[in-house]
């Protein structure tokens, strides 16, 4: 094994480059990771909705270590899962904080979530969890 593999991070995803802020965060856009396995397995998980199509472009995932995260969702992904809603109906946070997957879950914005996952886990695991969050909350806001 090389000393390449042998020190890169935990959540590193094999073939995909991550952008790093000025923080120290490395950011993976959802198109990004969008062709591997473990991704695309939770996006033919998502309910068969027109607007769904285009969530992978719409969520950005960030990490300095594999283990606090940051979920942000573009302006579009608002009104999906009710994150909109000037009363802040907080279900993605609630449903979020109750998977097995997470720690803690902090909204911080009405786009944005940072959650602590149980262990470390790579960026491609990590956003096939949320994906499967996100079709959880759609399908309980489009039951009734």
């Amino acid at each position: 094994m090389s000393w390449w593999r042998r020190s890169r991070p935990v959540y590193a995803v094999d073939g995909v480059a991550p952008h790093r802020n000025s923080a120290g965060w490395d950011i993976y856009e959802g198109d990004t990771l969008a062709a591997r396995p473990v991704v695309a397995g939770a996006l033919a998980r998502l309910p068969r909705d027109p607007a769904l199509a285009y969530l992978p472009f719409s969520l950005a995932l960030s990490t300095r270590d594999g283990r606090e995260w940051g979920l942000a969702f573009g302006d579009e992904a608002l009104t999906w899962f009710d994150l909109s809603a000037p009363d802040g109906s907080d279900l993605f946070e609630e449903t979020l904080a109750a998977a097995a997957f997470t720690g803690t879950v902090e909204r911080v914005d009405r786009e944005a979530f940072v959650f602590t996952t149980t262990g470390s886990l790579p960026a491609d695991v990590t956003l096939a969890h949320c994906l499967d969050i996100c079709g959880t909350v759609f399908r309980r806001l489009t039951a009734g």
